[in-house]
């Protein structure tokens, strides 16, 4: 009589479904004219189709912006300001055509590409593990399946870019190659206020890192300069602005899980400006915070990296639930850490992207009014055990027997 093992089945039952939900989706957003119109992916549209028939300069021109859009969904829109970084513009010039719903395909495809190549540097980071061929099977699945990251697909949204970036910091840092991982960290400046988060503390100790990001970062806008001029990037600046000042009594701030959106979602918001003041001290506090810590350690090591990351998401003032694809970073730093420490098989912790991604899903079930709570869980589980990672050795000795209930 064949054993079933339980473990293999959840692994198995928890991806093909994850699989099978995000298809079944993915294919109705996109036969859907209001969801797929209604997705960010038109910002990206729209700054393709205008490098291709006004230039790159003229990119962030409202007026502009709001013409292609309306060709697209038929009737007039409301204005917005589109504030993805300039250097974006040329990957959508590439990808985009008159077609929307072809151009939002190949999107989706390079999205998926950039996901995948994530997910190979997360893995190489992990190549101490001693993992098998199954469990590195399973851990490349959970992590390409990670359900923020398909928030993030759906939407056409650019956090693979991000990703790709915190993959290559993290890989770089793990195989003790500094200036590369400042390179790739150099990428998530498609989140500015994210990416300065990372970086900074690493001007107090590992400072290649923080000089490969510097440098990678100036090529970033060398290219942008190149592509919008002069024109184009105070027109970006403005469109900052007017972004940041309207950002505060917005509802989508209300689907953010940073403190700005703790406080949208239990606070009326009544002064704007302390609640903007507020929000800011404790990112530039939370920065210094990381410096000082920085500065005291011998040595960066995974759980460094992994609280960085964290605190990354909640201090920063503007995200989205898409932009917790950063998630995977404190993620692949703990399974390291337990990992190298040989207190949970690695069976076990192979199945822990899976895990976060099941758990995130049944924030959206019914109402959604336990979405932000269990991410919040997962987020605290994460740091504390980064912090104290031998207190789950408790779980070994259930599983051995040891305990005396």
């Amino acid at each position: 009589m064949t054993t079933i093992n339980p473990r293999r089945l959840f692994t198995t039952a928890g991806l093909l479904s994850l699989a099978l939900i995000y298809i079944v989706l993915w294919i109705n957003m996109i036969n859907d004219p209001k969801q797929r119109t209604g997705s960010d992916f038109i910002g990206f549209y729209s700054f393709g189709r205008i490098a291709q028939t006004q230039g790159f300069e003229n990119v962030y021109n409202v007026k502009a912006q709001e013409n292609i859009e309306e060709g697209v969904v038929g009737f007039q829109v409301v204005p917005e300001f589109y504030t993805h970084v300039p250097f974006i513009a040329a990957l959508a010039d590439l990808i985009v055509d008159s077609n929307y719903i072809n151009s939002f395909i190949r999107w989706a495809i390079v999205l998926l590409l950039l996901n995948a190549t994530s997910s190979y540097l997360l893995l190489q980071a992990l190549r101490q593990g001693n993992f098998g061929k199954e469990e590195t099977f399973i851990m490349f699945a959970g992590i390409f399946l990670f359900f923020p990251a398909f928030s993030a697909f759906m939407n056409g949204q650019d956090d693979a870019i991000l990703l790709l970036g915190l993959a290559f910091w993290l890989w770089g840092m793990l195989s003790e190659k500094p200036f590369l991982a400042g390179l790739g960290l150099s990428l998530t400046i498609v989140r500015p206020q994210t990416a300065l988060f990372l970086a900074i503390p690493f001007l107090f100790k590992q400072r290649k890192v923080f000089w490969g990001f510097v440098l990678g970062g100036m090529i970033l806008v060398i290219i942008s300069w190149a592509l919008i001029r002069t024109e184009g990037m105070i027109s970006f600046i403005n469109s900052l602005k007017v972004i940041e000042s309207t950002v505060w009594i917005e509802p989508h701030t209300l689907d953010m899980p940073t403190i700005s959106g703790m406080i949208r979602r239990n606070f009326k918001v009544i002064d704007v400006t302390f609640v903007r003041n507020l929000i800011w001290g404790c990112y530039l506090a939370g920065m210094i915070g990381f410096c000082i810590a920085w500065h005291r350690s011998k040595e960066i090591l995974e759980k460094h990296m992994g609280l960085l990351a964290l605190f990354s998401i909640l201090l920063v003032p503007y995200a989205h639930y898409h932009d917790l694809v950063s998630l995977l970073v404190p993620i692949v730093c703990l399974i390291r850490v337990l990992s190298s420490r040989k207190i949970i098989e690695t069976g076990l912790l192979s199945i822990l992207p899976l895990i976060v991604s099941l758990i995130a899903l049944v924030g959206f079930a019914g109402p959604g009014y336990l979405k932000f709570p269990l991410i919040y869980f997962v987020m605290l589980i994460l740091g504390y055990l980064l912090l104290f990672p031998d207190r789950i050795q408790w779980i070994t000795k259930l599983r051995k027997g040891e305990t005396n209930g």
